[in-house]
């Protein structure tokens, strides 16, 4: 680093702080640059690092399209290529807003990308609406974003509710044999964070209506290693269904412990860990049955209005690019700069203001399905995005998350039907 006297840092610094006062003020003002900068925090490493897979493909595919193939995006009277600068957030909500202040302080990003789980949507969403920023939040749980603020003036999001997951789950409890009013007992699993917390509030409420039993041993702390206490209770109530959302640790611990104390699921539905093939993976034979909502697949008939890449398309260029199935979250990954190109596009320019007026008009057809924000929750836009039921099976030797479900939103194409008799934790 080189170094400055102290006259002129001190100069600097005080430029710095009127900067930053006026962006902490909802500053307008556009980059200056010859770039169009979106700032993009990942988990890249870390318990949640499955959903942050692929983003250095993902992020490829769209600044070479922007900037190959369209020439750059129109914007002041030039145009301009963009560059989405990538960090990790280690997992850490702690080091998600400082990889966000860091975007925005030192890198004077355009946008902001909010992505990943609650865990790091919700902290890079609180930075975008301190300094003033446009932010394209995606993939986190509508209402766990709602729940952490009382008002929204820069953040735009999209993903389903938990209401809408819950009916998903419903459904795949019904096709394991457990149908509303059959008095199937459901234990749930749910963290003590903001994720845990939103899903657990709506749970607790719904399994009770729709004529299950609840079975509810309480939230536990992230990160517990010893669910002896929580299995406990599942054992004592004879448990048939085990529902929650668990990051992939905690949800190893938990198995371990259900496994120890000999219980045997007739049911099992879980979100997070049990969405990605590396993650399913660390369970071994486990994993075979268990049930989950699907976001994202390439056997999906979605378009993108932007790149005109088809699901089956990216899927595949996915595969061929890094030998693996494309993970659900990098669909949303790509759908996200989709959006974040697009508002610019509308814009014409990098005042911050315009963008993030143009960003609210949104109303596109994106990889992940159609996006329009045009629902509200607490002070939170958002645009619901489809899910189906799946199901962990075997196939052609390879297990693969079957979709066998889509009652909730027919426009998702199912894989294959339920499979019974695969999911025993005895």
């Amino acid at each position: 680093m080189k170094k400055r006297s102290l006259l002129a840092f001190g100069i600097v610094a005080a430029l710095g702080a009127s900067m930053l006062a006026g962006c902490e003020n909802g500053g307008s003002g556009g980059s200056s640059g010859d770039v169009i900068k979106i700032g993009y925090v990942n988990p890249t490493t870390g318990a949640l690092a499955g959903n942050g897979e692929g983003v250095d493909w993902l992020v490829n595919e769209i600044e070479t399209y922007v900037n190959d193939k369209l020439g750059g995006i129109e914007v002041d009277g030039a145009a301009k290529n963009i560059d989405v600068i990538v960090y990790d957030s280690q997992s850490d909500s702690n080091t998600c807003t400082e990889m966000a202040q860091k975007l925005v302080e030192e890198d004077n990003v355009d946008m902001l990308v909010a992505i990943q789980t609650p865990e790091t949507v919700i902290p890079v969403a609180a930075v975008a609406e301190r300094f003033g920023v446009p932010c394209v939040a995606i993939q986190a749980p509508v209402n766990a974003v709602a729940g952490s603020a009382d008002k929204f003036e820069w953040t735009f999001h999209a993903f389903w509710t938990i209401e809408k997951v819950y009916e998903q789950y419903k459904a795949l409890w019904t096709a394991a044999g457990y149908a509303p009013g059959s008095g199937a007992k459901v234990g749930i699993a749910f963290a003590n964070d903001a994720d845990g917390t939103a899903w657990y509030n709506v749970f607790k409420e719904k399994v009770a209506e729709d004529g299950y039993v609840l079975v509810d041993p309480g939230q536990y702390p992230s990160g517990t290693t010893d669910f002896s206490s929580y299995v406990s209770k599942y054992a004592s109530e004879q448990i048939n269904i085990l529902a929650g959302t668990n990051i992939p640790p905690d949800f190893l611990n938990l198995i371990k412990d259900v496994k120890a104390t000999g219980i045997e699921l007739g049911c099992i539905t879980m979100g997070k860990c049990c969405l990605l093939e590396g993650d399913v993976a660390a369970l071994g034979d486990d994993a075979e049955g268990i049930m989950t909502e699907v976001w994202w697949a390439p056997t999906n008939t979605f378009v993108s209005a932007l790149t005109g890449a088809s699901c089956e398309e990216l899927g595949a260029k996915y595969l061929t690019d890094n030998g693996r199935t494309m993970p659900q979250p990098a669909g949303y990954g790509y759908a996200a700069l989709e959006l974040a190109v697009q508002a610019f596009q509308a814009a014409g320019t990098t005042d911050k203001e315009a963008v993030r007026d143009a960003l609210a008009k949104i109303d596109t057809e994106t990889i992940v399905g159609p996006i329009k924000y045009d629902q509200t929750m607490g002070g939170l836009t958002y645009s619901d995005t489809c899910i189906g039921g799946g199901q962990w099976q075997m196939v052609g030797g390879k297990l693969s998350l079957v979709v066998i479900d889509n009652s909730v939103y027919d426009v998702v194409p199912t894989t294959g039907a339920y499979i019974a008799g695969n999911c025993t934790t005895k």
